[in-house]
């Protein structure tokens, strides 16, 4: 016997990866997605500092202006007013150890990585002035158990924030803040109904385990466009997480895949 289906006819309306943790993000068409490291090429790079420490967007928001992107083999990074930085996706030389704050345990935990040299720590320091190191993590730190593999946000949550923020004299912010992998629509889809599914069953056969909700901290304040911070929208999801009884602030779910797939903009799904 299966479980009724929450909702048919929902359907994947956008799909983003991000190259390096805590930078700006690539909208792509299709990708490939596993069950242990979520979709190909998404958080395999992270910035460093000279303890060897991860840094963030929280703590430099001038990451969000880092563009990532992709051509063949290589990495390229751009930021306004900056060269292009270009690195091999493929490194495999001067091997470190980093480490990454374990949020849901509270302790650092240990990584081995690629360190991508002196000239991309160069351009690091240059752009966000301190002194930075780019590393490509390996398949241990790709995998950690604290790193959700899929991000899932509704455009119906999103709308719903945006109304509360025009009730309360803000200006509606962008889908990028929240920095989701998957985006789902439908025309019937009410807000936030993504906390209250279980999985999600594509057309291809794929399906998605939902594995909790994403608890928000103070990022998606950072403007993906200018990198300026204020108080919004993280106030207004606290609010609207206090009205659906939640104790933290909620926005999108965190999700898992069942098998090895591709995931394609488009395409149609049932969430049970």
């Amino acid at each position: 016997m299966t479980d009724p289906p929450l909702l048919s006819a929902l359907q994947l309306v956008g799909l983003w990866i991000y190259p390096i943790k805590s930078c700006a993000g690539i909208q792509v068409i299709s990708a490939r997605v596993t069950p242990d490291a979520g979709l190909d090429g998404d958080r395999e790079w992270i910035i460093i500092n000279s303890e060897n420490q991860q840094v963030w967007m929280g703590e430099i928001h001038q990451m969000a202006l880092i563009q990532p992107g992709f051509d063949g083999d290589d990495l390229v990074l751009r930021s306004p007013g900056c060269s292009d930085l270009r690195v091999s996706r493929q490194i495999s030389q001067n091997p470190c150890e980093v480490n990454i704050w374990n949020d849901i345990e509270k302790v650092n935990e240990t990584f081995s990585g690629f360190d991508a040299g002196e000239h991309a720590s160069r351009w690091l320091t240059s752009t966000l002035g301190r002194p930075l190191r780019l590393v490509r993590l390996g398949k241990e730190g790709q995998t950690r158990k604290a790193l959700m593999p899929l991000h899932v946000v509704s455009l119906a949550s999103l709308r719903a924030l945006n109304q509360r923020l025009s009730e309360e004299g803000h200006p509606p912010v962008e889908l990028e803040r929240f920095r989701p992998n998957l985006v789902i629509d439908h025309e019937e889809l009410a807000p936030f109904v993504e906390e209250q599914v279980s999985r999600l069953r594509w057309e291809n056969g794929l399906e998605l385990e939902m594995i909790g909700a994403c608890i928000r901290c103070i990022m998606p304040n950072v403007s993906p466009k200018d990198a300026t911070a204020g108080r919004e929208p993280l106030a207004a999801v606290t609010r609207l997480s206090r009205e659906r009884a939640q104790k933290n602030p909620i926005f999108g779910v965190y999700g898992k895949a069942q098998a090895e797939g591709v995931l394609t903009v488009g395409q149609f799904g049932t969430a049970f």
